[in-house]
């Protein structure tokens, strides 16, 4: 018992608290010197920044043919109801997305009839996504043609 004893022990040297104080002190040192600095480099270009721009006319004012003026709404509500107006009548009108390749816009009530009538197609009825996409590589995601109800 007394062999497993000794084997702990206290540690035998303190901590260099000179040491840990000179540190202390080169650190606070240092963020003086680096306040003086900093303090220098402002009163440095505060003083010598009048005799640089002493030509020019005000910055902010010979840029400002530069940029855009700003586009500022006068009533954001009025556009906002335009936007829906176009909107709304795009969702309830007919009309012509694509005519060269064919794409023809419905109206919503219109298409949903259509599609509770011809119900959803019957596209790759027990395959796989992977075996379908096999099958028709080149074709795309578009919808099909819908006809136009004053085409033949």
């Amino acid at each position: 018992m007394s062999a497993t004893t000794n084997n702990h022990d206290h540690e035998r040297k303190d901590v260099d608290v000179p040491s840990l104080f000179m540190i202390a002190f080169f650190l606070a040192l240092s963020c003086v010197v680096i306040f003086i600095v900093v303090i220098g480099m402002m009163r440095y270009f505060k003083a010598h920044e009048p005799s640089v721009t002493a030509g020019q006319a005000n910055i902010p004012a010979t840029r400002a043919l530069e940029f855009p003026p700003p586009r500022l709404l006068v009533k954001p509500g009025a556009s906002l109801a335009e936007l829906r107006a176009a909107e709304k009548s795009d969702l309830n009108a007919y009309g012509w997305v694509d005519r060269a390749a064919g794409i023809a816009r419905v109206p919503i009530d219109r298409a949903m009839q259509l599609l509770l009538q011809r119900g959803l197609p019957d596209v790759g009825a027990g395959q796989t996504p992977l075996s379908l996409q096999q099958a028709r590589p080149a074709e795309t995601a578009s919808p099909p043609r819908l006809k136009m109800p004053n085409e033949p």
